[in-house]
Protein backbone atom coordinates (compact mmCIF):
# COMPACT_ATOMS: atom_id res chain seq x y z
CA UNK A 1 0.00 0.00 0.00
CA UNK A 2 1.40 3.40 -0.86
CA UNK A 3 1.63 6.39 1.42
CA UNK A 4 -1.04 8.16 -0.62
CA UNK A 5 -3.56 5.52 0.37
CA UNK A 6 -2.74 5.83 4.07
CA UNK A 7 -2.80 9.61 4.34
CA UNK A 8 -6.20 10.78 5.44
CA UNK A 9 -7.05 7.43 7.02
CA UNK A 10 -7.32 7.12 10.78
CA UNK A 11 -5.81 3.85 12.00
CA UNK A 12 -6.31 2.27 15.41
CA UNK A 13 -3.76 -0.15 16.89
CA UNK A 14 -4.45 -2.54 19.76
CA UNK A 15 -2.00 -4.24 22.11
CA UNK A 16 -4.20 -7.14 23.22
CA UNK A 17 -3.60 -8.65 26.66
CA UNK A 18 -5.54 -10.88 29.02
CA UNK A 19 -6.70 -7.93 31.11
CA UNK A 20 -5.62 -4.73 29.37
CA UNK A 21 -5.81 -3.65 25.76
CA UNK A 22 -3.54 -0.75 24.90
CA UNK A 23 -4.97 1.57 22.28
CA UNK A 24 -3.07 3.88 19.96
CA UNK A 25 -4.34 5.85 16.99
CA UNK A 26 -3.13 8.08 14.24
CA UNK A 27 -4.24 11.64 13.84
CA UNK A 28 -6.99 12.07 11.26
CA UNK A 29 -4.42 12.57 8.51
CA UNK A 30 -3.00 9.12 9.29
CA UNK A 31 0.48 10.47 9.94
CA UNK A 32 1.17 10.80 13.67
CA UNK A 33 0.67 7.88 16.08
CA UNK A 34 -0.28 8.67 19.67
CA UNK A 35 -1.40 6.86 22.81
CA UNK A 36 -5.18 6.80 22.86
CA UNK A 37 -5.80 4.94 26.12
CA UNK A 38 -6.23 1.55 27.75
CA UNK A 39 -9.25 -0.74 27.92
CA UNK A 40 -9.55 -2.65 31.20
CA UNK A 41 -11.41 -5.84 30.30
CA UNK A 42 -12.50 -6.32 33.91
CA UNK A 43 -14.40 -3.04 33.66
CA UNK A 44 -15.24 -2.66 29.98
CA UNK A 45 -16.41 -5.06 27.26
CA UNK A 46 -13.49 -5.02 24.81
CA UNK A 47 -15.41 -5.39 21.54
CA UNK A 48 -18.01 -2.82 22.55
CA UNK A 49 -15.33 -0.33 23.56
CA UNK A 50 -13.35 -0.82 20.33
CA UNK A 51 -16.53 -0.39 18.28
CA UNK A 52 -17.30 2.82 20.19
CA UNK A 53 -13.83 4.22 19.48
CA UNK A 54 -14.08 3.28 15.80
CA UNK A 55 -17.43 5.01 15.47
CA UNK A 56 -16.44 8.08 17.50
CA UNK A 57 -13.14 8.59 15.68
CA UNK A 58 -14.15 7.43 12.17
CA UNK A 59 -11.44 4.76 12.14
CA UNK A 60 -10.97 2.96 8.83
CA UNK A 61 -8.39 0.31 9.77
CA UNK A 62 -7.56 -1.61 12.95
CA UNK A 63 -4.23 -3.25 13.66
CA UNK A 64 -3.86 -5.86 16.40
CA UNK A 65 -0.50 -6.93 17.78
CA UNK A 66 0.21 -10.64 17.66
CA UNK A 67 3.10 -11.91 19.80
CA UNK A 68 5.49 -14.73 19.07
CA UNK A 69 8.35 -16.00 21.17
CA UNK A 70 11.87 -14.68 20.56
CA UNK A 71 12.53 -17.94 18.72
CA UNK A 72 9.62 -17.14 16.38
CA UNK A 73 7.25 -19.73 17.81
CA UNK A 74 3.58 -19.22 18.51
CA UNK A 75 2.57 -18.95 22.17
CA UNK A 76 -0.68 -19.22 24.09
CA UNK A 77 -1.00 -15.43 23.80
CA UNK A 78 -0.54 -15.72 20.01
CA UNK A 79 -3.68 -17.84 19.83
CA UNK A 80 -5.62 -15.52 22.15
CA UNK A 81 -4.68 -12.53 19.98
CA UNK A 82 -5.67 -14.34 16.78
CA UNK A 83 -9.02 -15.28 18.35
CA UNK A 84 -9.55 -11.62 19.31
CA UNK A 85 -8.82 -10.60 15.70
CA UNK A 86 -11.38 -13.13 14.49
CA UNK A 87 -13.98 -11.84 16.97
CA UNK A 88 -13.21 -8.26 15.97
CA UNK A 89 -13.65 -9.04 12.26
CA UNK A 90 -16.98 -10.75 12.99
CA UNK A 91 -18.12 -7.80 15.10
CA UNK A 92 -17.03 -5.04 12.71
CA UNK A 93 -17.94 -6.66 9.43
CA UNK A 94 -16.21 -6.04 6.11
CA UNK A 95 -16.36 -2.23 6.28
CA UNK A 96 -13.40 -2.00 8.69
CA UNK A 97 -10.13 -3.69 7.73
CA UNK A 98 -8.54 -5.64 10.62
CA UNK A 99 -4.91 -6.64 10.23
CA UNK A 100 -2.36 -8.34 12.48
CA UNK A 101 1.05 -6.79 13.20
CA UNK A 102 4.14 -8.09 14.96
CA UNK A 103 4.37 -6.97 18.56
CA UNK A 104 7.70 -8.60 19.42
CA UNK A 105 9.49 -6.68 22.20
CA UNK A 106 7.11 -3.71 22.09
CA UNK A 107 6.33 -4.03 25.80
CA UNK A 108 10.03 -3.92 26.68
CA UNK A 109 10.51 -0.87 24.46
CA UNK A 110 7.39 0.77 25.94
CA UNK A 111 8.69 0.25 29.48
CA UNK A 112 12.02 1.90 28.56
CA UNK A 113 10.30 4.88 26.94
CA UNK A 114 7.98 5.41 29.89
CA UNK A 115 10.86 5.19 32.38
CA UNK A 116 12.74 7.80 30.34
CA UNK A 117 9.66 10.05 30.14
CA UNK A 118 8.75 9.54 33.77
CA UNK A 119 5.43 8.18 32.49
CA UNK A 120 2.90 6.04 34.32
CA UNK A 121 2.92 2.24 34.29
CA UNK A 122 -0.75 2.27 33.18
CA UNK A 123 0.39 3.83 29.89
CA UNK A 124 2.56 0.80 29.09
CA UNK A 125 -0.03 -0.99 26.94
CA UNK A 126 -1.01 2.14 25.03
CA UNK A 127 2.67 2.93 24.42
CA UNK A 128 3.26 -0.61 23.11
CA UNK A 129 0.34 -0.07 20.72
CA UNK A 130 1.81 3.30 19.67
CA UNK A 131 5.16 1.65 18.93
CA UNK A 132 3.47 -0.99 16.76
CA UNK A 133 1.53 1.70 14.93
CA UNK A 134 4.65 3.80 14.41
CA UNK A 135 6.51 0.75 13.03
CA UNK A 136 3.57 0.01 10.73
CA UNK A 137 3.50 3.56 9.39
CA UNK A 138 7.28 3.57 8.83
CA UNK A 139 6.95 0.33 6.90
CA UNK A 140 4.43 1.97 4.59
CA UNK A 141 6.81 4.77 3.55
Amino acid sequence: MSVLLILGMMILCLDFGDRYIGVAATDHEGRVPYRYGTIDQKVQEALDEVEHIIEEEAVEKVLVGVPVSLEGNETEQTYKSLKFIEDLRDSLGPEIEVESVDETLTTVEAQKILRFEGGKKNDEHAEAARIMLDDYLKGEL
